[in-house]
């Protein structure tokens, strides 16, 4: 963020501003007491980060890890991520495991059990290492946690919870932490590209510059005369399955907000709930806490954000919809797959991509998982383009013309016009019935040098259009229709 535009000035105080609300309020490394295994494996792995002078003037060093997670369901996908992290020549990884039998599960990729004799011998430094805790002696980690014994101690669920009083504990005692869910590979260190100036880096689960980082929505009320439109934001949410938190006050805040908000008999979930459900459940919360301004009796943490780039830190979808169709010298930071359920086939196909220079896993797996979400998948239409244009001979012809114009986007006046005309706001181009759809429920709709297809349902008026290349999606409604339901 520039002020002034560039001025030299505006960037002056862009830098005190964030010197003041970032570095100053972070938490000093605590020295851990004896028996304090958490605390000993975080200290060993740690890797020192030094900068973002305080208020005292003194610049402020932080030990910075990676904390990941799991038990033996997710032994597959974490031994997949330690060798992507091996192969980025990470040390400061730390592996939370829930059960003993996971460490073994982990085969040639499992790291040492934390020992604290060699630790406090300097036999240790460095990582990755193992540490063996149960949910249940992780639920009490944060002091003045009320309630514990009520929390799921199984599950999806019991880990969840259990992994924000880890994070907790880690930031209370100084340590910067870089949380990430099993299905995550890293192609290079992602510490380097940290910008620290946050109580909270968080992963986008969007996939262009609107949906990641926001952008103006407008809405129209035309009974309001010249004060018809309203301004406001939207914005898809953050992945709370990959973010880095500063060890300050409002990130430790979140984090007991988090392991509340999952616990509270509102969020209808239990130790038999599954990994979706409660993915599902904390991705709601993760972005309530970070985006919602205090109200009525609700008191927001106070937490600070920055999201993450969305083409460096790289959700599935962007993986699949985007990424793959570039060069692969274009090289991603890290990436998760949490658009998909087939996570390890896609977790080493990523690897084989960027760190193997082999395409041909990657490119050969679908765009969308095969299992897991109970619907048939629709057979992408081709961008191939026949002879001839679109009229209203046919009943999704008819119907288009009949009820143009329609907003694309959001954006308004798009005509379909007999002969295959279409006319957009951004200028002239051509729609036909797509040759791929024998349903004729489809259309090709091609204008400003790119090609989409779009699939419409008569019923609603509402079609999804898929543009070609970068398969980016947006919603194409008829604004007749619309009109006429009010």
């Amino acid at each position: 963020m520039r002020y002034g535009h560039g001025d030299m000035h505006g960037d002056l105080y862009t830098q005190e501003l964030s010197r003041k609300c970032a570095a100053s309020t972070a938490r000093a490394r605590v020295p851990c007491t004896s028996g304090d295994a958490l605390c000993g494996a975080a200290a060993a792995v740690g890797k020192l980060w030094t900068g973002g002078s305080g208020a005292d003037g003194k610049p402020h060093t932080a030990s910075e890890l990676v904390l990941v997670m799991g038990g033996s369901a997710e032994a597959e996908q974490i031994a997949v991520l330690l060798t992507s992290a091996h192969r980025a020549q990470m040390t400061n990884v730390l592996v939370l495991l829930t059960d003993s039998e996971a460490h073994a599960k982990l085969g040639t990729r499992a790291p040492p059990l934390f020992d604290p004799k060699a630790t406090a011998d300097g036999g240790e430094t460095g990582g990755p290492i193992a540490l063996v805790q149960s949910i249940e002696s992780l639920l009490v980690l944060i002091a003045g946690t009320d309630g514990a014994a009520s929390v799921p101690t199984e599950g999806a669920l019991g880990v969840a919870i259990a992994r924000y009083h880890v994070l907790g504990r880690l930031l209370s005692m100084g340590f910067g932490v870089l949380t990430v869910a099993p299905p995550t590979v890293f192609i290079t260190d992602p510490f380097p590209n940290l910008y620290r100036d946050a109580d909270i880096e968080a992963m986008s689960t969007g996939w262009d510059d609107g949906s990641a980082y926001g952008y103006n929505h407008v809405l129209d009320d035309p009974s309001m005369g010249f004060t018809r439109f309203c301004h406001g934001s939207r914005i898809v949410s953050y992945e709370p399955g990959f973010f880095f938190a500063m060890p300050t006050d409002e990130a430790v805040a979140l984090t007991v907000r988090m392991a509340t908000q999952l616990a509270r008999p509102e969020a209808k979930l239990t130790s038999d709930s599954s990994l979706t459900q409660v993915w599902e459940a904390e991705r709601t919360a993760f972005v309530h806490e970070l985006w919602l301004p205090s109200h009525h009796e609700y008191a927001s943490v106070g937490a600070v954000l920055r999201v993450m780039n969305y083409l460096c830190f790289v959700n599935s979808k962007v993986l699949f919809r985007q990424l793959r169709n570039m060069p692969s010298s274009t090289k991603p930071t890290a990436i998760q797959i949490n658009y998909h359920s087939d996570a390890v086939e896609r977790m080493q196909a990523a690897m084989a991509r960027y760190l193997d220079g082999d395409s041909g896993p990657l490119n050969k797996l679908p765009l969308a998982s095969s299992s897991g979400g109970g619907e048939a998948i629709e057979t992408p239409l081709s961008c191939s383009r026949a002879e001839g244009g679109g009229d209203g001979s046919s009943t999704l012809g008819k119907h288009l013309i009949a009820n143009s114009p329609y907003a694309w986007g959001g954006v308004g006046d798009m005509v379909f016009r007999e002969g295959g005309v279409l006319e957009t706001p951004w200028g002239k181009g051509a729609w036909a019935l797509h040759a791929d759809d024998r349903g004729g429920h489809s259309v090709s709709a091609d204008f400003v040098g790119a090609k989409h297809n779009v699939r419409f349902d008569l019923e609603s008026g509402m079609g999804v259009s898929t543009r070609c290349g970068d398969n980016n999606v947006v919603l194409v409604r008829s604004v007749k229709l619309a009109k006429e339901r009010k």
